[in-house]
């Protein structure tokens, strides 16, 4: 049986404080489809690791959706959550462009 990798229970590089919750950090999500060890290329999204508020692109000020509680979904692929996207390293945010929106002052040292 394959096993998922373990993920962190948040991100280790944010882009900002959650507008929404206020309390989360908005970290950018990887989706990877059917293999959890292979990000597919350009295919991140932003969300909050306290409310799983979602952002299909890296400006947490425009229109946000939610994955729903019960069976929650990747945006991108609509697979599960948590099996079919990750955090994403520094390296991996710098494949997508995004990497000069990290604020360095929310980063983990995970």
């Amino acid at each position: 049986m394959n096993q998922v990798p373990p993920h962190p229970t948040g991100p280790h590089h944010s882009i900002a404080t959650c507008p929404v919750c206020g309390g989360g950090l908005c970290g950018v999500r990887l989706c990877t489809g059917d293999d959890p060890t292979e990000a597919a290329p350009q295919s991140g999204f932003v969300m909050c690791d306290e409310c799983e508020a979602v952002w299909l692109e890296p400006d947490v000020t425009s229109e946000h959706l939610y994955v729903d509680p019960e069976s929650p979904r990747c945006p991108i692929c609509h697979g599960g959550l948590w099996s079919t996207s990750r955090w994403a390293g520094r390296d991996e945010i710098e494949s997508l462009g995004w990497s000069s929106l990290i604020d360095p002052g929310l980063d983990t040292n995970g």
